[in-house]
């Protein structure tokens, strides 16, 4: 691979020396082979939202437990915080080499289901080694590309997550769902990761960051599972605790609509709107295609005018959308909002994994995406589906899907004051070759000031 990365092949057994910079052909070959960790990262969760329909009739259980069973389900990503956690240790290759093959034999068993909690446990396996794969992926991606590029680049990874529910939402609309197995074939599909993993993930190098780190002796030492446990709070007895709040508290209220909406909108628009299975699926399928294009606009933006701005921006704007998705009565009037709701409630992603990995150093980069990802932002996710299959249950609080995801949309708006008042603008602050955020440093022509937050510092 001395072509891909620029210099010659490490020593059997050792780490390569850390260059200055990735060669170009490498990091088009890196984001080729970490597209699969964004591309299924979203890929149960969107089949799940498209097919609950479905899935509720084949397995005769109530709205309520529908809404339940996500809290076993998204309890797998908790897991998956663990894993990320050796990330730091271990370094980022390992994890990616080994978790993809645990998320494909996981969600191909999704197929064999024979009731609602064993499909739950199927799923909750699943979302371990694919939340791992994801948060890992976006720490390895951000610590190689040079920071003029990084926006654009997690733009890219990133944009890949709907794909999954576009490529659902044409095979329903096109009935695959007549096939003799019904819904259970749609995760028959996870057998492909095989096929990337064996073909490219070997040409995958370990991040640069964490060689440099490791060289100067400023990662702990390799540990038991029980004693990295214990480290996993070390992110909480440094300075950067309060950069990790934030950012979670962030994640957390824009996880609770985001998903409450995309897991609740087929079912929403069959049984409160009426509209068919072939048309719910075109309309779940075009806000997909939309959601690509937030994220393509929203790296762009993050590297031109700032995090914090483009934050603020796409929060307020996917509030008035999900308003306007569950509460307006005409189809045709629907759709626009929806795609709306998709551009920005899905396309923020860019932003946010920004927060997760810019503010922090290499030492604790992994761990901290792990808490903000994987504990903050799933827990949302887990309780926004969850608290809308209650309260929109007949019987329950509000008794009906419609007002109940308008009702947690609203939630998410203090996010925009929390980003303007509590978190730093990162918009091109330099990276050393550890990968660490430089003091004070900025790019030649960036013309970001201080005053929008300080700047973030290296610890130790």
């Amino acid at each position: 691979m001395s072509s891909a990365t620029g210099g010659a092949e490490p020593a059997q057994g050792s780490l390569p020396v850390p260059q200055a910079e990735r060669s170009k052909s490498y990091l088009r070959l890196l984001l080729i082979l970490l597209l699969p960790a964004a591309l299924f990262n979203s890929y149960d969760s969107e089949l799940r939202a498209l097919l609950l329909t479905q899935i509720k009739a084949s397995f005769h259980v109530g709205t309520a437990a529908i809404g339940l069973a996500n809290i076993p389900i998204g309890a797998g990503q908790f897991i998956a915080f663990f894993l990320v956690l050796r990330a730091d240790r271990i370094g980022r290759r390992p994890i990616l080499m080994w978790s993809i093959l645990g998320y494909t034999i996981f969600t191909t068993l999704t197929a064999a289901s024979w009731n609602l909690w064993s499909f739950a446990a199927f799923q909750f396996g699943a979302q371990v080694f694919i939340g791992a794969e994801f948060g890992v992926a976006v720490t390895l991606l951000a610590e190689e590309v040079p920071a003029v590029r990084r926006g654009h680049y997690l733009a890219l990874l990133l944009l890949f997550s709907p794909a999954g529910a576009v490529v659902g939402g044409i095979l329903v609309a096109a009935g695959f769902l007549h096939n003799p197995i019904g819904w259970h074939a749609f995760f028959l599909v996870a057998a492909i990761p095989l096929v990337v993993v064996a073909a490219g993930r070997r040409h995958l190098q370990e991040s640069r960051a964490f060689v440099a780190a490791k060289s100067r002796g400023e990662l702990p030492p390799k540990r038991s599972l029980r004693r990295s446990i214990s480290d996993g709070v070390a992110i909480w007895r440094q300075d950067e605790r309060w950069k990790a709040l934030a950012v979670g508290v962030v994640a957390l209220l824009q996880g609770l609509p985001a998903a409450g909406a995309i897991g609740w909108f087929t079912y929403y628009a069959e049984r409160e709107r009426h509209l068919s299975t072939g048309t719910a699926g075109t309309f779940f399928a075009i806000a997909a295609l939309f959601s690509i294009t937030g994220y393509v606009v929203c790296g762009r933006l993050m590297d031109r005018i700032g995090r914090k701005p483009t934050a603020i921006i796409y929060v307020v704007a996917a509030v008035v959308c999900a308003l306007g998705t569950f509460q307006i009565r005409n189809e045709w009037i629907m759709l626009p909002f929806l795609s709306g709701t998709a551009f920005f409630g899905v396309g923020i992603a860019p932003v946010l994994s920004a927060f997760a990995t810019e503010l922090f150093p290499t030492s604790v980069r992994a761990q901290a995406g792990a808490w903000i990802r994987n504990g903050f932002g799933n827990t949302g996710s887990v309780l926004g589906p969850a608290i809308i299959g209650v309260m929109g249950a007949s019987g329950g609080l509000v008794g009906n899907i419609g007002d109940s995801v308008s009702l947690i949309a609203l939630i998410s708006l203090p996010i925009a004051f929390i980003v303007w008042r509590f978190i730093p603008e990162t918009r091109q602050v330099a990276l050393d070759v550890a990968g660490d955020p430089v003091p004070d440093a900025r790019l030649p022509g960036d013309p970001a000031q201080s005053d929008r937050g300080p700047l973030p510092h290296r610890s130790g």
